[in-house]
């Protein structure tokens, strides 16, 4: 991965990944990183200043990278319950694949105060803001679902990402995709059409 790195920064963001894959966030250090990156000390603090700075960048980058994922499997579907199937298993399907670093990602990033609250606030309303924007387009698309508002998103995006977090503590991201179905009933209940009384 970090032969593939273009720049120092993005070097770096890579090294970090390397080194998740070997031990865990807390036993990583600045050396793991610089090494793993084939870069200096001083080329590590020209972009980030500290550890844990590097790791909410990491946090940010990845999420941008699912997002990309996300937005692919969108242009595939055809219909609302196959943008919510394919969009599910995309999601899970990144998640499992990299486990020791969504494992870092999800709970050392919580670790990190309020910055770190506030990385994962922007993520969960980038992701709760695509919802939206996939449940609009397709009621413009003449699907009878019904519209939600961001709070709804949101919560939507959270208890998704709860049952996600019990699983890779568990040590069961190998079997990420037996959520499949429950995300999909839970974003399938929000935006079930009304039925008449």
């Amino acid at each position: 991965m970090v032969q593939a790195a273009t720049d120092h920064r993005e070097r770096l963001l890579a090294g970090l990944t390397d080194s998740l894959a070997n031990k865990p966030y807390r036993e990583v250090t600045l050396s793991d990183i610089t090494a793993a990156a084939r870069v200096s000390r001083r080329t590590f603090y020209q972009h980030f200043a500290n550890q844990d700075d590097c790791l909410l960048a990491l946090t940010a980058d990845t999420s941008t990278k699912m997002m990309h994922t996300l937005l692919s499997a969108v242009q595939q579907a055809s219909d609302w319950p196959s943008t919510v199937a394919r969009v599910t298993h995309a999601y899970l399907s990144v998640i499992q694949a990299q486990p020791a670093l969504m494992k870092a990602l999800y709970i050392e990033t919580a670790t990190l105060g309020l910055q770190g609250l506030q990385v994962r606030r922007r993520i969960a309303e980038t992701f709760a803001t695509f919802l939206q924007q996939q449940v609009e387009h397709r009621r413009q698309q003449g699907e009878k679902i019904r519209p939600i508002n961001q709070a709804c998103a949101v919560a939507i995006v959270a208890g998704i990402n709860e049952l996600i977090l019990h699983y890779l503590i568990d040590d069961r991201a190998s079997a990420l995709l037996e959520l499949a179905p429950v995300a999909c009933d839970i974003i399938n209940r929000f935006v079930a059409p009304e039925t008449c009384a």
